[in-house]
């Protein structure tokens, strides 16, 4: 299994600007951090046919793992499972412990004088119907249940798309499947303030560091001509061994500082 990683973020609000889609950024920081490799990031609209193919052109590249947020709710608007089962050529089937954890919830919230009904309606009975063989996941904060499924090799994660609710589920079910599952459970960045401000000229001994250590990613940033008379390089590697990784990272900090200093 490889330690790549797709995001798909669902919603019409994310691709029109009236709501910015934190959720990616969450995710894929902290899927890198974990060591794995985010090979893309889609946002797209709530149209089944959209999210369908775009789940089956993330499947076809084979990651370990693509993560989608956004349409579970009770809404007809809330298409996710819907085109999922379709993209991994599922039936819909009513889920027993779906459906569990959504009654326990709504009781939760009408005992506690937040809701004005209790019971079953067709929107609450629509987040209980899941891909066949999928598994809902506990939602901490909010009630639509998280789904996890399988294609092949790859794992597939539905979140809501309430930030809230996608960092809770994130943090409490996925985290850990990530630690055990991706090839790569280090990673290591450090940066390196260097006295030129121009990248023109800067590549010419980048190029050199990063042939010399060709498993650090090294990317100058730029701040504009005239803001800051510095650039600020990035190096970043990732691997099983931390001693390894790190050494690879500080030795092309000390390449990069003895070239600048010749």
């Amino acid at each position: 299994m490889n330690d790549d990683a797709v995001i798909i973020a669902i919603g019409r609000e994310l691709i029109n600007g009236r709501t910015l889609d934190t959720n990616s950024n969450y995710l894929a920081r902290n899927i890198t951090l974990l060591g794995a490799r985010v090979l893309s990031i889609h946002v797209i609209d709530d149209v089944s046919a959209d999210i369908v193919r775009t789940i089956r052109t993330a499947l076809a590249s084979k990651p370990s793992l693509i993560i989608t947020t956004g349409g579970l709710g009770p809404t007809a608007d809330d298409m996710t499972l819907q085109a999922a089962a379709k993209a991994v050529n599922k039936s819909l089937v009513k889920n027993k412990k779906a459906m569990a954890m959504l009654e326990k919830r709504y009781d939760e919230l009408y005992r506690k004088g937040l809701l004005h009904t209790k019971g079953w309606n067709e929107g609450r009975i629509k987040m209980g119907i899941l891909p066949a063989g999928a598994k809902p996941l506990q939602n901490p904060v909010g009630t639509a249940p998280a789904v996890f499924l399988k294609k092949g090799t790859t794992a597939i994660f539905c979140l809501p798309g309430i930030p809230a609710e996608a960092k809770a589920i994130f943090d409490t079910s996925i985290l850990d499947w990530i630690k055990k599952h991706v090839s790569n459970n280090v990673w290591f960045e450090k940066s390196l303030r260097t006295k030129s401000y121009d990248e023109s000229v800067l590549r010419i001994l980048l190029d050199k560091v990063s042939a010399a250590f060709p498993d650090v990613y090294i990317k100058s940033s730029p701040a504009g001509f005239l803001k800051e008379k510095s650039l600020e390089v990035f190096f970043t590697s990732a691997g099983k061994n931390r001693t390894l990784v790190e050494d690879r990272v500080y030795g092309a900090m000390e390449m990069l500082h003895q070239l600048m200093r010749k």
